[in-house]
């Protein structure tokens, strides 16, 4: 495994062991082939730098929140209710 990437490997590859699925299993399921996906699950090609749909779809098949893959356990989500009082930083809110 490339230790360049070892949170986004860890989670795939823990999540596709704990639905019990091959390598092959999910490759057939995204519709790659299986040297594709297991370039991304050891770290020969990171995650990030995928496509959106190639992303999208190992997130959908394993159960893996695409969030939690790209930013990790920091990321916080926002209350749909604190949208108008979110500013950017130029200080301008959402609603501007």
């Amino acid at each position: 495994m490339n230790t360049k990437y070892p949170r986004q490997v860890r989670i795939i590859r823990d999540a596709r062991k704990a639905m019990r699925y091959s390598q092959q299993q999910v490759a057939t399921l995204i519709g790659v082939h299986i040297r594709q996906y297991q370039r991304i699950e050891c770290g020969e090609r990171d995650i990030r730098y995928a496509s959106m749909k190639l992303g999208l779809s190992i997130c959908a098949v394993l159960g893996i929140d695409p969030l939690v893959l790209v930013f990790g356990g920091e990321f916080k989500r926002m209350n749909p209710a604190d949208e108008e009082n979110f500013e950017d930083a130029t200080g301008r809110t959402l609603l501007e």
